[in-house]
C-alpha cells in the first residue's frame, strides 16, 4: 500500500454506505464537493487571509486611481508598478498555501479513480491486451479462446475459479481474472511508494516491462459525448463548482 492509499479503506467504507441510497454520479458529486471544500479549508487554515485581505485593498485603490489618471504616461508609470507589485506579493502568498492545499485531495482522486475507473468484463467478453515490449517468450495457459491480433491479443475474459496465466519465458507474469479493475501492471517504480498497484508487480527480471489490459470503462452518465460519461466529468465539476462556492462562502481571498 502507497502512501497516497492509506486513507482508501476509509473512503471505500463510506462509498458503500453511500451506495445504498445513492448512483455512482450522486457519489462522485458527493466526493467533489468533499475536495471543493477541503481545499479551500486547509488553503485558508494556511494562508495568510488578512495580509491578502490589506494588498487586495491597495491594489483597488491603486486600480481606481490609474483609472481616474489624467496626466504624463511618464507619471503613470509607477502607478503601474506598484499595482503589479501588489499583484506579485498576493501571488507570492498564496501560491504555497494553494499548493499544499491540494495534497489532501490527490489521496481522494487517487482512489477515485480506482474505485469508479474501470469495471470487470463480464466472463466470456473479448479483451485486449498488449505487451510493452512485444516478445515471443509471452504464452497463455490455457491457450483456448486467446488469439493474436496486431502487437497484442484477444482472449475470452475467464469467470470465476477458471484462471488464466500470461507468462513470460518460465516467469508468471500476470493471472485472470483480476481482483481488482487496474488496467495495468508493471515493474515496481520508485512512484509506487507513493501510488501502489494492487495487482501487484512484474518480475524485476522479466523481459516484459509492462501489461495494459482494455478493461472497459465504468459509465457514470448513461448520454452525451464519450468525455462526459466517466468518472472525471462528474467529479471535477462537483470540485471545481464547490470550491467557489465555499470560497465564497468562506470569504476566502
Amino acid at each position: 500500500m502507497g502512501l497516497l492509499d492509506l486513507p482508501a479503506p476509509l473512503f471505500t467504507a463510506l462509498d458503500n454506505v453511500l451506495g445504498m441510497a445513492l448512483p455512482p454520479v450522486l457519489r462522485l458529486v458527493f466526493w467533489g464537493i468533499l475536495a471543493g471544500w477541503l481545499t479551500m479549508v486547509v488553503y485558508r487554515r494556511l494562508s495568510n487571509q488578512e495580509k491578502i485581505g490589506e494588498l487586495k485593498a491597495q491594489q483597488k485603490v491603486q486600480q481606481k486611481n490609474i483609472a481616474e489618471f489624467d496626466g504624463e504616461f511618464e507619471q503613470l508609470m509607477p502607478l503601474i508598478g506598484h499595482t503589479l507589485g501588489l499583484g506579485f506579493r498576493q501571488l507570492g502568498l498564496a501560491l504555497g498555501p494553494a499548493l499544499l492545499s491540494t495534497v489532501p485531495v490527490l489521496f481522494l482522486i487517487v482512489w477515485v479513480a480506482g474505485a469508479f475507473g474501470n469495471e470487470m468484463p463480464a466472463t466470456g467478453s473479448m479483451v485486449y491486451l498488449t505487451a510493452e515490449p512485444t516478445n515471443d517468450d509471452i504464452h497463455w495457459s490455457p491457450a483456448t479462446g486467446v488469439e493474436s491480433s496486431n502487437d497484442g491479443w484477444l482472449f475470452e475474459w475467464p469467470a470465476e475459479g477458471q484462471l488464466l496465466t500470461v507468462t513470460d519465458g518460465d516467469q508468471s507474469l500476470l493471472t485472470l481474472p483480476l481482483k481488482k479493475t487496474i488496467p495495468i501492471i508493471h515493474k515496481k517504480k520508485w512512484w509506487n511508494l507513493f501510488m501502489a498497484n494492487p495487482i501487484g508487480y512484474l518480475p524485476q527480471s522479466s523481459k516484459t516491462e509492462a501489461i495494459h489490459i482494455k478493461l472497459p470503462q465504468q459509465i457514470i452518465i448513461g448520454f452525451g459525448p464519450g468525455w462526459m460519461r466517466g468518472w472525471m466529468f462528474s467529479f471535477f465539476l462537483a470540485f471545481l463548482l464547490s470550491s467557489l462556492g465555499f470560497k465564497f462562502l468562506l470569504r476566502i481571498d
